[in-house]
């Protein structure tokens, strides 16, 4: 199950001498109203990271994410 889009933010980076990138965030409503589900990806040469993380604690007892096709395509599983 994915959620309601609720935020989204790009900035880019000048980087840290290997070459300039961008910052990437995006929030997400979570099941029960009350958090987030919270996307980020760093594309900085360097400092490549990407990461997806439940944002409530009510949330995270029910539910897991599965990133098993990749953190851009995440999808809720209830436990």
């Amino acid at each position: 199950m994915r959620t309601k889009l609720i935020y989204s933010n790009i900035e880019d980076s000048p980087g840290y001498g290997a070459g300039s990138g961008d910052t990437e965030r995006y929030e997400y409503e979570c099941p029960c109203g009350k958090g987030k589900i919270v996307e980020e990806h760093d594309n900085i040469p360097g400092f490549r990271d990407h990461d997806v993380y439940i944002s409530c604690e009510e949330c995270r007892k029910k539910y897991t994410l599965d990133t098993s096709k990749g953190v851009r395509n995440w999808e809720l599983i209830e436990k």
